[in-house]
C-alpha cells in the first residue's frame, strides 16, 4: 500500500539541529522523521519531497538531534501507528513557531495576557512547572518564573 507524503516541496535552505534565533525551530521540518518511520516512500523519494538533497541527507542523517527525533519517531509508530495522538504531536511542533512568534510580538499585535498564557503553557507542556511527573523526575529541583508585563 502507498501512503501519501504529507508534506511535498518542501525547501530547506540550511539544516542546522535548532536556530540560535529560535530553538523552537529544527534544521528539518518535524514531520520529516515520522515520514522515514511510517515509510511513507522510499528515503530518496521522501527527501526529495522535502527538498533536501544528497549532501543535506548525508548531513542531518548524522545530526544527533535528528537521530533522536528519528528513534522517537520509530517508536511511536510503533506504539501509536498513525494515531490521533500521533497527529496532534506533529501539529504541536508546528504550533510552537506559532506560539514563539505570538510570544515575541508587540503588545500591540498580541496583548500581554495572551503572551503571558502562552508562555505559561509552554513551561508546563515541558514538564518545567513542578507537576507531579517533573517532581518525581528531579526530586529538589525548584523552579520559579515570574513574568511581569
Amino acid at each position: 500500500m502507498h501512503h501519501k507524503l504529507l508534506v511535498h516541496n518542501v525547501r530547506m535552505a540550511t539544516l542546522p539541529a535548532v536556530s540560535p534565533e529560535d530553538p523552537a525551530s529544527l534544521g528539518y521540518p518535524p514531520t520529516f522523521p515520522i515520514e522515514l518511520a511510517l515509510r511513507t516512500a522510499p528515503v530518496k523519494d521522501i527527501c526529495e519531497a522535502y527538498g533536501f538533497e544528497k549532501a543535506d541527507w548525508d548531513r542531518i542523517r548524522r545530526d544527533p538531534v535528528f537521530l533522536a527525533d528519528l528513534r522517537h519517531a520509530v517508536e511511536a509508530v510503533k506504539k501509536d501507528g498513525m494515531s490521533f495522538k500521533l497527529k496532534a504531536r506533529l501539529q504541536s511542533e508546528e504550533l510552537l513557531k506559532k506560539s514563539w512568534s505570538m510570544i515575541h510580538a508587540s503588545p500591540d499585535v498580541v496583548p500581554p495576557s495572551v503572551q503571558a498564557d502562552l508562555i505559561k503553557f509552554t513551561i508546563r507542556a515541558a514538564g518545567l512547572d513542578g507537576s507531579k511527573d517533573q517532581a518525581s523526575q528531579s526530586i529538589g529541583t525548584a523552579l520559579q518564573i515570574n513574568i511581569q508585563l
